[in-house]
């Protein structure tokens, strides 16, 4: 029981906005509503450090340091919020929500046709929204949890990846249009202008994937 307080408090100390009490009250209730539904771990401790959930826990995240070395007046009072929630002295004002995210990042996959229950606003104008009607499984492996919060075919790399293509695509297709000039006398004149300027998109698409590839991974992300 006292692991689970201490993992909690300081999950709690890393998720919520420093100072904030319904912040964390709020994800301490996400935390135990998870531990009552079959699809997470029956523990609070597991829950909480559940891989890819709870990104304080990340070992790349900068925070992990932080929470590990906790101490002061929030941790205590953090610690007195998990052990309020684990003895179900909490009241619950999610909802029996099961997941959140802050308005700081894009919203995740498993949030889109969804409506959020309930909100907790921090002093720098951002937002804790929170869900009670997520069925998303706990992803199997980082991959799949990148997935859920930053869809493959919605990142920059893919995205860089398909306008590459498309100016490989359209290059050629200027090139056959040079090669039967003849037959097309109008669009003769163009076709190495076309040319050009398909194969710098094609450029700038792979620019824009090396680019992108490099700031993941300074963000921490595959």
């Amino acid at each position: 029981m006292s692991d689970d307080i201490d993992i909690l408090a300081r999950t709690l100390f890393g998720e919520a906005e420093s100072g904030n009490t319904q912040d964390a009250q709020a994800i301490a209730s996400v935390i135990m509503n998870r531990v009552a539904y079959p699809n997470w771990p029956y523990s609070v401790s597991k829950v909480c450090l559940q891989p890819w959930q709870f990104s304080c826990w990340n070992h790349n995240d900068p925070n992990r340091q932080r929470i590990l070395d906790a101490s002061g007046a929030w941790f205590e009072k953090c610690k007195k919020i998990a052990a309020d929630a684990i003895a179900g002295r909490l009241v619950d004002m999610t909802h029996k929500s099961t997941h959140y995210y802050a308005t700081y990042v894009p919203a995740p996959k498993w949030s889109k046709a969804h409506r959020p229950v309930y909100e907790v606003r921090h002093r720098n104008g951002h937002r804790h929204i929170f869900f009670n009607d997520i069925d998303t499984r706990p992803p199997i492996d980082a991959a799949e949890a990148l997935d859920q919060a930053r869809p493959l075919l919605k990142t920059r790399t893919m995205q860089g990846g398909a306008a590459a293509a498309s100016g490989v695509g359209l290059a050629t297709a200027a090139e056959a249009v040079g090669e039967v000039r003849d037959q097309v006398a109008p669009l003769a004149m163009y076709a190495e202008t076309l040319q050009f300027l398909f194969l710098a998109l094609a450029l700038l698409g792979i620019g824009l994937m090396i680019w992108a590839r490099i700031d993941d991974r300074k963000s921490g992300l595959r």
